[in-house]
C-alpha cells in the first residue's frame, strides 16, 4: 500500500467534473438512509464515480497494488466501502496476530454498520475483487469503540482502526507501517500502533501468502528483477533514460510501488544484498506456473 495525496476538496472537484450533480444526489440518498436508520436501497450510484478512484490510484488496487486490466477494469474492481455500509462482523483474527496484541473490539450485535458513510467520498477506494469480495467483506477491526453514527471519517480516529486507509493525509502514511524485503511485506515500525496496523493489513489481505496470492508474488518478483537491471545500468552508465525508467517504476501510479521503492532503498544502501534479492526474485519467477 501507498498513500494517494488527494484531499476531500480535490475529490469533490474531480467527482463534480466527472459526474455533475452526483454529490447532490448522494446527499439526498444519505438523508434518506439517516431517516431509515440503516442501509436499504434497491440500487446505488457509487459505481458512477469508479473512474475517479481509478484515476487517482493509477488504475490499481489500493490494498495489493495490482494493476487493473485497462478497458476491462470495471469488471475487475469494486468501489469498496472502507467502513462497511452494512452490519460489521467480527474479523477472525489470525492467532499469530492476536498474540502480543490486545484483541479487537467486538462489533455490537445487531449493528447497522456505517450506513451514514455509504456516500462519503473518503469512505471509498478502488479495490480488486479478491481483496474486497474475498477478504474485506464486512469486516472492520478496531481497538476503540465503534462509532456507527459518525458522518466524517477524518473525525473518527478514536475508533483506532486496524486497517490502513490510503487516500488523503488524515490517516498515517501506509509506507510508515508496511515495507518490503524482496517480495514479502513486513512491518518496519517500532511504534506499537503502527506495528499492529501494518501487521493487521498484511494479514487481512494475505499480502504475504505465497500460495494464496502467488500472482502478486510473481508480479512483485518481476518488478524487482526489472528494477534491479535498471538500477544497475543507471548506476554504472549514469544513463538519464535509465534513471527516468527507475522513476516510472517507483511512481505512485506504478504497480507495486511500495515494493519497488523498498527495493530501491535496499539497492542504494547495499548493492550486494540487492543483487541477492533480485536473483531470488528471478528464480521465483521461473519456479511457479
Amino acid at each position: 500500500m501507498i498513500r494517494y495525496d488527494f484531499e476531500l476538496d480535490q475529490l469533490e472537484a474531480l467527482v463534480d467534473e466527472h459526474k455533475p450533480g452526483w454529490r447532490a444526489r448522494a446527499k439526498e440518498r444519505t438523508d434518506e438512509l439517516r431517516r431509515i436508520g440503516a442501509y436499504e436501497e434497491n440500487s446505488s450510484i457509487w459505481g458512477e464515480i469508479k473512474a475517479v478512484y481509478m484515476q487517482i490510484q493509477g488504475a490499481k488496487c489500493s490494498f495489493c497494488e495490482r494493476k487493473f486490466e485497462g478497458d476491462f477494469s470495471q469488471y475487475e474492481l469494486d468501489l469498496e466501502h472502507f467502513r462497511p455500509k452494512r452490519t460489521v462482523r467480527k474479523w477472525p483474527c489470525p492467532s499469530e496476530l492476536a498474540t502480543g496484541h490486545a484483541p479487537a473490539t467486538a462489533p455490537p450485535a445487531g449493528n447497522s454498520g456505517y450506513y451514514l458513510l455509504s456516500y462519503h467520498l473518503l469512505n471509498y477506494a478502488a479495490v480488486c475483487k479478491p481483496c474486497n469480495s474475498g477478504l474485506k467483506q464486512n469486516y472492520f477491526p478496531i481497538s476503540g469503540e465503534y462509532n456507527f453514527v459518525g458522518t466524517e471519517p477524518n473525525d473518527m480516529h478514536a475508533e483506532q482502526p486496524w486497517l490502513l486507509y490510503p487516500i488523503g493525509s488524515a490517516d498515517v502514511d501506509p509506507e510508515d507501517a508496511v515495507s518490503f524485503h524482496g517480495m514479502l511485506p513486513h512491518c518496519k515500525s517500532d511504534d506499537p500502533n503502527l506495528q499492529l496496523r501494518g501487521l493487521a493489513t498484511i494479514a487481512f489481505f494475505q499480502l504475504d501468502d505465497v500460495i494464496a496470492r502467488k500472482n502478486l508474488m510473481r508480479e512483485r518478483a518481476q518488478v524487482i528483477f526489472i528494477l534491479h537491471c535498471l538500477l544497475q545500468r543507471a548506476n554504472e552508465e549514469e544513463n538519464p533514460q535509465m534513471a527516468e525508467e527507475v522513476g516510472n517504476m517507483i511512481a505512485s501510479s506504478a504497480a507495486h510501488a511500495n515494493c519497488a521503492r523498498s527495493f530501491k532503498r535496499l539497492f542504494d544502501l547495499d548493492h550486494v544484498e540487492a543483487a541477492k534479492v533480485a536473483e531470488k526474485a528471478r528464480r521465483f519467477i521461473g519456479s511457479i506456473s
